[in-house]
């Protein structure tokens, strides 16, 4: 889906990379968690791979939890913490690509390091709050029919 080649009804954003590390976009997941009614959200860094790389050198896979009401910079604090004698593979610091999902599965971002960054895939009815409380966040020029438009 997030490659554009399935016709999706979701809306797409997408944000720079360096978005996912910031107060605002802590901000944004608390926001969407209350409007999907979700208890928590995944953080998982996919590449570097979950198995060969950070369980082998740490012992334990790039997952973070969070949950409605929890501080930024708790969320900040956890995304740069130290997975065990190597600050600079903090899964905030180390990744190509991860995955925030909630288990409601009604939301999700994807990001990439590269090319267009972070997408963040919402239902269209959140596209005008998400363009009004959340600057940072844009749709592509392919997509942007309009806010709340249906892209199928």
């Amino acid at each position: 889906m997030d490659s554009g080649r399935i016709p999706s009804t979701l809306a797409k954003f997408i944000l720079d990379h360096v978005e996912i590390c910031t107060q605002g976009f802590a901000g944004l997941l608390q926001r969407l968690m209350h409007w999907s009614a979700d208890m928590r959200a995944n953080y998982i860094v996919l590449s570097p791979d979950p198995i060969s790389y950070f369980h082998r050198h740490f012992h334990k896979y790039p997952l973070l939890e969070f949950t409605p009401g929890e501080q930024t910079d708790a969320y900040l604090s956890s995304l740069q913490e130290d997975p065990g004698g190597s600050p600079a593979d903090a899964v905030g610091i180390n990744w190509w690509e991860i995955v925030i999902v909630p288990p409601s599965s009604k939301w999700f971002v994807h990001g990439l390091h590269v090319d267009d960054g972070v997408h963040l895939w919402v239902p269209q009815s959140y596209s005008l709050e998400i363009a009004k409380t959340y600057p940072w966040a844009h749709r592509s020029a392919q997509d942007n029919l309009g806010v709340g438009a249906s892209s199928t």
